[in-house]
């Protein structure tokens, strides 16, 4: 029965049994690229400091010297970088991705094609 066994969470550099991301369950938020509360099926809590990009794949050496900022980035991309102990979820609709926290609007972590409309109109997510 392959579908029983347990998924290997493990990457390069993490110890045996520690777990980057926890899944959570299904959330309904507002979608502010899309312009509605949206469901958010892919909700996960983050455990630890990201060790690699997941844009462009860069492994840090030092993770935590990243996240001395107030918003930690990929030094190579500029990928937004998730914090310890915060909700995440991509939105089912259009696939963008908000740091979940109750009562608190959702804040857009803009992907690749995100930032660069930022870079090109001056504005956020309102020209996608």
């Amino acid at each position: 029965m392959k579908w029983l066994r347990k998924k290997n969470t493990e990457g390069p550099g993490q110890a045996p049994g520690e777990q980057e991301t926890f899944p959570l369950v299904k959330k309904e938020a507002t979608c502010f690229v899309c312009g509605d509360t949206q469901s958010f099926t892919t909700v996960w809590r983050r455990v630890a400091m990201m060790k690699r990009c997941p844009n462009c794949g860069l492994v840090f050496e030092r993770p935590e010297e990243l996240y001395k900022r107030f918003q930690p980035a990929c030094p190579k991309c500029e990928e937004p970088l998730e914090q310890p102990g915060f909700e995440y979820g991509f939105c089912d609709r259009c696939g963008s991705k908000f740091e979940l926290m109750e009562g608190a609007k959702p804040g857009l972590l803009p992907n690749q094609a995100q930032r660069e409309a930022m870079r090109k109109h001056g504005k956020s997510w309102s020209y996608l």
